[in-house]
């Protein structure tokens, strides 16, 4: 009996340590496979116990770090070495991932099932740039031309820098911003506190894609209306309730009109225009100091060249009674930096084999420059002016315009098409898409 007894506890203690083992075992090869699939990174966006998301309930979430379709033994940290920068997400149960650049995390929407999968994948950042990564176009295409700038004789040397214009009937200048499909003018010269530099130039683009035609606006409206930028009504406009996607007075009507001031609301919904997003405002250079000079004829009788020397130029408007420039300092009510194209950069975009013609004569008449010319076809509606940044100089009262059929200047209180133009900062990178306008430039910072 004794004997019996013995056997009978030394297989029970065996079997219990089987069953440990087995437990041991079991425990760590989950555990393995788990860090293997779901290594958190400190910088998730939702706090984390044990895997559990708090406030999805009972819902675990796996994430796999992939660079390309090399498997990663965890998430990329944000700056890492090897310039890793998220590209998209994959989850199952329905499950998406929303990428927060910022905090550089994911937030996992529509979580309703356990153990939901991710694989977050990661690429190699790639950062396109205009004067480097795409190509010169030719004298019969459309594309990126670099346009030389050495005789300047009204501004120091410093301006002398090549730039470069996007031209042609339909260039693949498209970048997505604002969420809206906005359009590259070209990487231009920009006069900034530490000299000239260089900036992408942007312009929206007008009712493409179910995109809103952003209006028409007087110049300046006021009892006292004038040409000077600084205190126009409309960069108020833009810079304030456009620039915050806000609402409120703005002029759409004629200065003789009684309905000349109505209420404008740019949050996008309906058939609103829209407003910069908290992105967007992001991109902005708002530290770029806008050149505000004029010219005096009632034509535009001279080359594009000429007019933006003349742009860069002193001559303002009633007789230089106004700065030549836009900065903080010449203006009280500073917002930010949205302004409007200058005629250079129409006179510019013209392409096609006749480009080198058509540059050298005046912006008024020119046949076949305009068929050729993508801001001539894209930006405004037919048969509607559109604003120019470029006051009238020898009259405080008038600024120019242009459209299909004429081009001249008329007074501030006029109200003709308006298009947003903005400079991106310079650490705004293009990483993805050809231009085109199913496939636009994409944008990020840093």
């Amino acid at each position: 009996m004794k004997l019996e007894s013995f056997k009978d506890r030394k297989v029970t203690r065996r079997k219990m340590i089987l069953i440990s083992l087995g437990i041991i075992t079991i425990v760590g090869v989950s555990l393995l496979l788990y860090k293997t699939f779901a290594k958190f990174s400190s910088e998730v966006s939702f706090p984390m116990m044990s895997g559990k998301v708090n406030y999805y309930g009972d819902s675990d979430v796996l994430f796999g770090f992939y660079n390309g379709e090399e498997k990663l033994t965890e998430m990329p940290q944000k700056g890492n070495p090897d310039n890793l920068v998220f590209e998209k997400a994959e989850c199952d149960n329905g499950a998406s991932v929303e990428w927060n650049e910022e905090k550089w995390a994911p937030l996992v929407k529509n979580l309703t099932t356990t153990k939901t999968r991710c694989t977050l994948y990661f690429a190699e950042r790639k950062e396109i740039r205009l004067d480097k990564d795409i190509p010169l176009a030719q004298n019969n295409e459309d594309g990126l031309y670099a346009v030389e700038h050495n005789n300047l004789s009204e501004l120091d040397s410093s301006w002398n820098k090549t730039e470069y214009r996007y031209a042609g009937v339909e260039p693949d200048n498209y970048v997505e911003f604002n969420n809206e499909k906005w359009r590259i003018i070209g990487l231009v010269n920009v006069k900034t506190e530490s000299g000239v530099e260089q900036r992408i130039k942007i312009i929206r683009t007008n009712g493409v894609e179910n995109q809103t035609d952003f209006g028409e606006y007087a110049w300046d409206r006021d009892d006292n209306e004038t040409n000077n930028w600084t205190t126009s009504k409309l960069k108020d406009m833009l810079n304030g309730i456009y620039y915050n996607s806000g609402s409120g007075e703005c002029y759409t009507g004629r200065y003789e009109s009684t309905a000349s001031q109505s209420a404008c609301n740019f949050s996008g919904s309906g058939n609103l225009p829209k407003g910069l997003d908290e992105e967007a405002r992001e991109m902005i250079d708002n530290e770029v100091i806008w050149n505000i000079g004029g010219y005096s004829s009632n034509h535009f009788d001279i080359n594009a060249e000429m007019f933006y020397e003349k742009e860069r130029g002193t001559s303002t408007g009633n007789d230089n009674t106004y700065p030549a420039e836009w900065t903080k300092e010449n203006d009280l009510s500073y917002h930010k930096g949205i302004g409007l194209m200058y005629a250079s950069d129409f006179g510019y975009a013209v392409g096609g084999e006749g480009r080198k013609s058509c540059l050298e004569n005046e912006l008024g008449y020119v046949t076949g420059c305009d068929e050729n010319n993508w801001l001539n076809k894209d930006i405004y509606v037919p048969k509607k002016y559109q604003w120019l940044l470029l006051p009238y100089s020898s009259m405080s009262s008038f600024a120019y315009n242009f459209s299909n059929y004429g081009r001249g200047m008329s007074r501030t209180s006029s109200v003709y098409i308006v298009q947003p133009v903005a400079y991106l900062l310079p650490s705004v990178t293009i990483y993805d898409g050809d231009g085109s306008f199913d496939n636009p430039f994409k944008l990020r910072v840093g």
